[in-house]
């Protein structure tokens, strides 16, 4: 595992949240022994602005320096990170590719890196750098190689294809120069390494996981009987098949249908709240998950088979899992080989329906054990041990030593 190392975390995404991000537990981890310098997502005047208007928690003396923008954090593993907010950014993902986004990108980078420079040198962690970027390709392209890095990493968790659109627009082609750019690229799914590895320096696979003590939380003692609940856990968004789902709800109508998570797709949301037997309960905070989890009878993965998702390696896999629920699942990614005997793979809605009724009337204490112990082994400690192991080797590669 690394030790006594700095690692600038510089994040497509934002510390806090609802819902459990693969990064942070992986910084989680790294933080009891390294020093972690965690550099939100920033926030753009824009997003400021419609912060207000829905009352979101915009810190406006932060974001505008009046206060720190640096926090120290204390985490429940007794790890630390420092947790940095940047300034306001300029929007530009409504800009076409050209001179204008180019002078409003690098400006925005600028802002960015000067923050994060004046906070290196307070924290003392100029030297023996590790810049690791998450998902935020445009800035591992302006910022990357500008701290004086001992190595520059590209940390993967999706396709970016697939993403929103603001991110999507320019964010395929600042990918295509950063996988160049970067020592080395982690990626999260064998989907995602067939496709970035041909692109870039070196490639490594680092899975997501689950927090285990979290979930073993939500175990119930196996029940065949009384009411069942077909529950669904994650975003939802354009990777549902809903076909597939409408498909389950009504050949099952004396189930109950349960889905937790943010709304991103608002038609899907709208079609499931048609069906008198379906609940939506918005997002949860990940404390509040292994009480939902108690109540299912089966965690169900069902998305669409297609580019975008075959890349995929849904943390949500784990999670049912480590709560001893069945799964069933679609053959959407091709990163289902560790769950085969497991979990419950399907190829079409008919499959699934007969999978679904299968599981829910077939669990037993042994197969509720086996998804325990399988989901034992998928920790954030295992994975944050394989970051390391690929972080080492990169610079074993490059410095020899």
């Amino acid at each position: 595992m690394l030790k006594d190392r700095n690692v600038l975390c510089i994040s497509g995404t934002e510390w806090h949240g609802n819902y459990i991000k693969p990064l942070i537990e992986l910084m989680k981890v790294l933080s009891t022994d390294n020093k972690i310098l965690f550099v939100d997502n920033a926030y753009t005047y824009k997003d400021a602005l419609l912060g207000v208007n829905h009352k979101s928690a915009v810190d406006f003396k932060q974001v505008f320096g009046v206060k720190s923008r640096l926090k120290e954090l204390t985490l429940e593993n007794g790890g630390k990170v420092y947790w940095l907010t940047p300034p306001l950014t300029f929007p530009v993902s409504f800009l076409s590719e050209g001179k204008a986004y180019d002078v409003a990108i690098r400006y925005n980078a600028w802002l960015l890196r000067r923050v994060i420079k004046k906070n290196l040198h307070k924290l003392g962690m100029n030297s023996d750098l590790i810049n690791f970027t998450s998902f935020n390709p445009a800035m591992g392209v302006m910022n990357g190689r500008k701290f004086g890095e001992k190595s520059l990493i590209y940390h993967c968790y999706d396709e970016i294809k697939g993403a929103n659109e603001w991110l999507r627009k320019h964010g395929s082609r600042m990918e295509d120069e950063f996988l160049k750019m970067a020592d080395a690229t982690i990626v999260s799914s064998k989907g995602l390494y067939d496709s970035k590895a041909p692109f870039t320096k070196r490639c490594f696979v680092v899975k997501n996981a689950a927090k285990a003590d979290l979930f073993n939380k939500g175990f119930a003692p196996v029940i065949n009987s009384g009411k069942i609940n077909v529950g669904y856990i994650g975003t939802i968004d354009d990777r549902q098949d809903y076909d597939l789902i409408t498909h389950l709800i009504k050949n099952m109508p004396d189930a109950d249908f349960t889905f937790v998570g943010r709304v991103l797709n608002q038609k899907g949301a709208n079609l499931l709240k048609s069906f008198p037997n379906v609940t939506l309960v918005g997002a949860k905070q990940q404390e509040e998950l292994p009480g939902v989890l108690r109540k299912f009878s089966v965690g169900i993965i069902p998305f669409v088979k297609n580019k975008l998702t075959s890349g995929i390696y849904p943390m949500k896999m784990n999670e049912y899992l480590g709560a001893g629920l069945p799964v069933v699942s679609t053959d959407f990614s091709t990163d289902m080989a560790d769950f085969e005997g497991t979990i419950n793979i399907t190829a079409n809605k008919e499959q699934f329906l007969e999978a679904v009724k299968f599981e829910t009337t077939h669990n037993t204490p042994e197969k509720q054990q086996a998804r325990l112990a399988l989901a034992g082994k998928n920790t954030w400690v295992a994975r944050a041990q394989e970051l390391s192991d690929a972080i080492e080797q990169t610079e074993h590669e490059i410095y020899g030593k």
